[in-house]
């Protein structure tokens, strides 16, 4: 092979130095650089035309794009330069992309550059999971979705802005830590600069949330002696508080780090200075964070004095959480709707078996009984992988216009029996509501599901609230953004959250009921639902003072749609009847043909889109198209269902999955069916699909 040359890509008028993380160094007058415009992408593959493809699909990005032709290269461009994230090919000649990534994640300067892995062959668990090993955050497969590829390849760069931008704070608050102690020092020096450096010292530091403070050696750690008005603000206490009470600051430190930072202190003339965060409880109760930074002052070379100053550094821990928060969701969210789709797979199997047996075995006894426990609990794990995929966002969904008043005033009728006597239902709904665009089921199993938690929360009684409104573009809350938007609001005056289990009340499997009360998904299927219909979720509590928890679902001008009830009979004969099956599990396959055939239809089977089509093409009496929707081979079920109906438009297709990323409605002439699936559920759509031969016998 010819050796291979690194080459800037088509957005590579930027620097190459763009997205170095390393901290700035400040300039003469103590002012940090801005962050570079552009970060650094760096394509790693063998083959010139994956190459400049990858780079025209990142051109739109406007970020410097670096193409590397071999692992070699990649490494030796990450000996020079910095970059956000790294597409690397999985097989290269040479040093391949898995040896690549783990040189990169040996190398502490690259260790943490997001790599995702692209492949057009390694496609089973064993390199996928061998991938992820070497330190992959995604693994993608060629020819890439360019939309997709994007999107992950956005999120990534704007993860490595704010964290570029968090080290920038960080470097800020280093920056004007060493001035104070530098102005410190040059006291010993003259009393003269003292002064003005005194002033101009003042005029900074009353400005910052920070306080100062100092003890001789031989004494013990007290409080500041300066806090500056932002600290006394934020605390709520005034500054000669702290000069009445020298014990003030200590005792105030959050009792959890309080021995750590007194044996921090204790070591200082030791060490020659300290480092630390803590936590430190304000009037109000509430707890602020603090680094606190001190130095060991020696005089004719013995430990004379320590001085030292507490930072406010609330806001960049919030931050850190806050980001730490969101990739930590995003990560289970994947996990959870992973699982939940293979369970889904498996439960079809379960599930379609013993619902058969059960019908088999209907009258028998104790045989029928042991039957129907099985699926009643198969039936229950596929409640629990339901809501698991609600979180993920990855649950099927069929959104139509919504009242939620309409809604609201309708589920009250019901709780009344499920909450009990001792609470009391307050609902507040306007006439003039807006629609939104909703799954009704899910709505109502949302409701629900936080009428629940709150009685749980209400143990000694009290009054649940339930009240929507309206919410303009101008009258957006914190935390929204602005949209038209209508809220739902669920509040109860029960026994509320800690801020720590309010920062983990969305985590799925989380909960503080005791063993067998609850799964911990109640909630995190009310976000995963609400997100995935393009709302928000927020959570206020305060405990002793109760919680709501807030929906905010988008408006739609379009009108609910009023459903009448035919009565009608809903057997369905198959004879003379024609469907295609396509599934690629060959175990589900196996369980909807039994069904089908037990209906009276003809079967047959394929395992891929590509066979599928060859039938289609061969087969002139195919009546519905039964087909999974996510299928090995290239072609999922939507691309097979598209060019089936091409070749026959007024062929019916019935898509079946595990879940859906996307909720659009199917086109006309097509439905979908969620697994895991009875055979209630496939005769019910298959009647609706096959309306005119439905009632035949």
């Amino acid at each position: 092979m010819a050796a291979a040359r690194l080459n800037k890509g088509p957005q590579s008028h930027g620097s190459k130095q763009a997205g170095a993380l390393e901290a700035p160094a400040t300039d003469a007058t103590g002012n940090l650089p801005a962050l570079p415009v552009r970060a650094t992408i760096l394509i790693v593959d063998d083959e010139a035309n994956n190459r400049f493809a990858l780079s025209q699909v990142l051109a739109e990005l406007e970020e410097t794009v670096v193409e590397a032709a071999s692992g070699e290269d990649a490494l030796r461009f990450l000996l020079r330069e910095e970059c956000a994230l790294i597409l690397l090919d999985a097989n290269m000649p040479g040093i391949d992309g898995y040896t690549t990534a783990e040189l990169i994640r040996r190398r502490e300067r690259s260790r943490h550059i997001p790599i995702i892995f692209v492949s057009a062959i390694d496609r089973d668990d064993e390199h996928i999971a061998r991938a992820y090993a070497m330190g992959a955050v995604d693994y993608v497969f060629k020819p890439v979705d360019p939309v997709i590829l994007r999107s992950k390849v956005a999120v990534l760069v704007d993860l490595y802005r704010k964290s570029a931008e968090v080290e920038r704070k960080v470097a800020l608050e280093h920056f004007l830590q060493e001035e104070n102690l530098r102005i410190r020092q040059e006291k010993l020096e003259a009393e003269r600069q003292l002064r003005q450096i005194e002033e101009r010292q003042n005029s900074i530091v009353r400005s910052l949330p920070i306080a100062l403070y100092s003890a001789g050696i031989d004494q013990s750690f007290a409080g500041p002696r300066f806090i500056s008005d932002v600290i006394a603000e934020l605390i709520g206490f005034a500054p000669e508080q702290f000069l009445d009470d020298p014990h003030l600051w200590v005792n105030r430190i959050h009792p959890e780090d309080r021995d750590q930072v007194l044996a921090e202190v204790a070591a200082i003339p030791t060490l020659g200075g300290m480092s630390t965060e803590y936590r430190w409880l304000c009037a109000d109760g509430s707890h602020r964070w603090f680094l606190d930074r001190a130095v060991l002052i020696r005089h004719e070379g013995r430990p004379f004095e320590i001085f030292g100053s507490s930072l406010d550094v609330t806001d960049r821990r919030r931050v850190e959480q806050q980001l730490v928060q969101s990739q930590k969701m995003e990560a289970v969210g994947q996990l959870t709707g992973g699982i939940a789709h293979d369970f889904n797979n498996m439960l079809t199997v379960v599930i379609g078996n013993l619902d058969s047996l059960a019908r088999q075995l209907k009258g028998t006894g104790r045989n029928f009984d042991r039957a129907q426990m099985a699926l009643t609990g198969a039936l229950s794990c596929a409640e629990l992988t339901r809501r698991m995929l609600a979180f993920a966002r990855r649950q099927p969904l069929q959104p139509s216009p919504v009242n939620l008043g309409e809604v609201s005033r309708n589920i009250t009728k019901l709780l009344g029996r499920t909450l009990g006597e001792r609470i009391q239902i307050d609902v507040r709904v306007p006439d003039e509501l807006w629609n939104v665009l909703a799954d009704p089921a899910q709505v109502e199993s949302s409701l629900i599901n936080l009428a629940v938690n709150a009685r749980d929360a209400m143990t000694e009684g009290g009054t649940l609230t339930i009240e929507a409104r309206n919410i303009g573009r101008h009258a957006r809350e914190a935390d929204v953004p602005e949209d038209e938007f209508v809220l739902l609001s669920v509040t109860d005056t029960g026994a509320g959250m800690t801020p720590e289990v309010l920062e983990r009340a969305l985590e799925p499997f989380f909960t503080t009921k005791r063993m067998g009360h609850g799964t911990g998904l109640g909630l995190s299927m009310v976000y995963g639902f609400v997100k995935q219909s393009g709302g928000h979720v927020k959570i206020i509590s305060t405990p002793g003072r109760g919680t709501s928890v807030r929906i905010y679902l988008p408006r739609t001008e379009a009108m609910p749609t009023i459903s009448v009830g035919t009565g009608e009979d809903l057997s369905l004969s198959g004879r003379d009847r024609t469907i295609l099956l396509v599934e690629d599990d060959a175990g589900v396959r196996a369980v909807t043909a039994a069904m089908l055939k037990e209906l009276q239809f003809n079967v047959i089977e394929a395992d891929n889109g590509a066979r599928a089509l060859d039938i289609v093409d061969r087969e002139s009496d195919i009546d519905l198209l039964f087909t999974d929707i996510v299928m090995p081979g290239g072609m999922n079920g939507f691309e097979l269902g598209r060019l089936a109906r091409e070749r026959r438009p007024q062929l019916p297709v019935l898509y079946a999955t595990g879940y859906s990323a996307s909720y659009a409605a199917p086109e006309k002439g097509a439905d979908m069916l969620a697994k895991p699936y009875r055979e209630a559920d496939l005769r019910s759509k298959l009647r609706g699909l096959l309306p005119a031969r439905a009632s035949l016998n």
